[in-house]
């Protein structure tokens, strides 16, 4: 009953080896692209009442579900190396920056509003953002 010590030791060993240097988690422009349900605005609960969906290709559309409404369609780039990241959005001769954060299945996603409020360092709650958090949609 020796070898039982000595196999659990070498079992915790492998779990606990270092991640290779070529190891490349997902970046952000792979982990964004699906469709996200919004859960909360600026704070609030808000429920599924809108979606941002997101593309590889770099096009972004949203819907607010309201009878009638038709997606509203958008180019998006991102600035993941910023601090916080970000994002712009672009339809026609209309552009927002935009603050994010991506964690799992979770996307927050701050229009700034008013620069002259200054800006946050975390996507939160701020005067200067109207912040949606979103859920990724797993039934598309």
């Amino acid at each position: 009953m020796r070898l039982a010590p000595a196999l659990l030791l070498l079992v915790g060993s492998a779990a606990a080896a270092p991640v290779p240097k070529d190891f490349k988690p997902a970046d952000d422009a792979k982990r964004i692209v699906g469709t996200w349900n919004v859960v909360k605005l600026n704070g609030g609960d808000q429920g599924p009442t809108a979606w941002f969906r997101f593309d590889a290709d770099g096009g972004m559309q949203t819907l607010n579900r309201t009878p009638g409404d038709v997606p509203q369609k958008w180019t998006f780039t991102l600035d993941p190396k910023a601090t916080p990241k970000r994002l712009r959005c672009a339809q026609g001769n209309t552009a927002y920056d935009c603050l994010y954060e991506l964690t799992g299945t979770t996307l927050k996603f701050g229009f700034i509003t008013d620069k002259t409020k200054g800006l946050p360092e975390t996507v939160e709650p701020h005067p200067a953002l109207v912040l949606y958090e979103m859920t990724r949609d797993t039934t598309k």
